[in-house]
This record gives structure tokens, C-alpha cells and sequence, in this order.
């Protein structure tokens, strides 16, 4: 059974990753976000990750991988614009 932690830190993760959606939609469309912001949240998000799932705390290791992937897709995205 996994600890309500788990699954209050999963929501929050996962909601940051959905409110991403938008911002990566704008990239898309010649917005940008500055990669000076973009990849140190995404290597935060990634180590995060790392300490979450030697906690075994699984679903928050998901989101926040999840998470941290939208923070690297907007890196990708301002690079090559």
C-alpha cells in the first residue's frame, strides 16, 4: 500500500506537469522559455526523482520524472528556436 505522502506528492507533481502543457504549446509556436530557467528545473526535477524512488515512494518518482520531462522538452524547445 503506498503512504498518502506518496500519493499527495504524486498530484502536486503531476499537476505541475499538466500546467506545463500550455507553455509547451506557446514553444511550439515560437515562444520560448528561457533555458536559463528551463534546465536547472529540469535537473532538479530529474535528482528529485532519483531521491524519491530510493524512498521507494514509486508514484511520486513517476510524476515528478513526468515533470521533469516537460521542463526538458521546454529546454529542447527554446534551444532550437
Amino acid at each position: 500500500m503506498k503512504s498518502w505522502q506518496d500519493k499527495v506528492i504524486m498530484l502536486v507533481g503531476l499537476s505541475f506537469g499538466f500546467m506545463l502543457i500550455p507553455m509547451v504549446l506557446d514553444s511550439l509556436n515560437g515562444q520560448t522559455v528561457s533555458t536559463l530557467t528551463s534546465l536547472p528545473t529540469a535537473l532538479g526535477l530529474f535528482i528529485l526523482s532519483y531521491c524519491f524512488w530510493t524512498l521507494n515512494l514509486k508514484l511520486s518518482f513517476v510524476a515528478n520524472i513526468f515533470s521533469g520531462s516537460m521542463w526538458a522538452l521546454l529546454f529542447i524547445l527554446g534551444v532550437m528556436k
